[in-house]
């Protein structure tokens, strides 16, 4: 009893002093890669995501390695107990299969994501409605950091599968469009000329070809709606420059006196109406003549 009770205390120790290894050596390769790869990554921003994603995989085998060797040199007994039970069981290995079938769906999805780079760590993109910002590609997820600070923590398997928009990827200009509309009754050419003035003098427009310019779009019931397209460096820089253009266009036509149009109403009487009102219209005009001359 008391040599079982040794060996078993033996064990523990054996199995300590591994689990400790194994996280120290883990926590060195992973500053060591992290400090080797920060180096390739200043000169190649495009493979930050890759090399980060590869830096956590390697870590993790390592970890899962250590904790592997140390149990079974700790307790030698439990490679036969475990061969025992796959080998009596074979069903086991089946039951865990499928346990583990989304786990590691999501890992070999991280892998696809984080080597075909669909999307890239700091990207902008829109995700089932959401504007968001990829803050971490992980193992098992992907933290999406949304335009009003909300964490989204997608699984790799459901972020591969999606449809995704990246503002960022190739191309990171967006086109600005701005819907104005101005009376029928206001000077349509001086109105264009004033909006593609002011896109022109917004510190964030990027000219291009013939950008910014104007066109009219359509007419409209209460007016004729016209459309400012000019450019800028991103997404974020693109929604807050339509905020500020469609400002400084309603001052600009303010003092141009550009009128935009509020919705109006004609009424277009009957006929038998038109007559009658045109008689009180009548009787109203000869209302000072007539008090006139009864005063007389």
């Amino acid at each position: 009893m008391e040599f079982l009770t040794e060996e078993f205390f033996n064990s523990i120790i054996i199995f300590i002093v591994g689990l400790t290894v194994t996280f120290v050596v883990a926590y060195f390769l992973n500053k060591v890669v992290a400090k080797a790869f920060q180096a390739i990554i200043q000169k190649q921003p495009k493979l930050e995501t890759t090399y980060r994603f590869a830096r956590r995989l390697a870590v993790s085998v390592v970890v899962l390695i250590g904790l592997a060797a140390s149990i079974f040199t700790a307790f030698p007994e439990a490679g036969g107990v475990v061969a025992s039970i796959f080998v009596a069981a074979g069903f086991a290995s089946i039951v865990v299969g499928l346990a583990a079938q989304s786990s590691l769906s999501n890992i070999i999805s991280g892998v696809i994501v984080s080597v075909s780079q669909p999307i890239r760590i700091g990207d902008a993109i829109m995700f089932r409605g959401d504007f968001c910002f990829v803050e971490d590609i992980r193992l098992m997820h992907t933290v999406l950091r949304t335009w009003d600070n909300r964490r989204l923590i997608v699984p790799n398997s459901v972020l591969q599968s999606e449809v995704i928009t990246n503002y960022t990827s190739e191309d990171p200009t967006m086109l600005v469009p701005v819907f104005v509309q101005v009376s029928y009754e206001s000077d349509l050419e001086k109105a264009m000329q004033i909006m593609v003035d002011v896109a022109k003098k917004h510190p964030d427009c990027l000219p291009i070809g013939n950008l910014p310019n104007v066109v009219v779009m359509e007419f409209a019931d209460s007016g004729i709606t016209l459309r400012l397209l000019s450019r800028a460096k991103d997404q974020p820089t693109a929604f807050m420059m339509a905020r500020d253009l469609l400002k400084e266009i309603k001052k600009e036509f303010d003092k141009h006196g550009i009128e935009i149009p509020y919705p109006r109403r004609y009424i277009v009487p009957s006929k038998d109406l038109e007559e009658k009102l045109s008689k009180i219209a009548d009787g109203i005009n000869q209302l000072p003549s007539f008090l006139k001359q009864k005063s007389s």
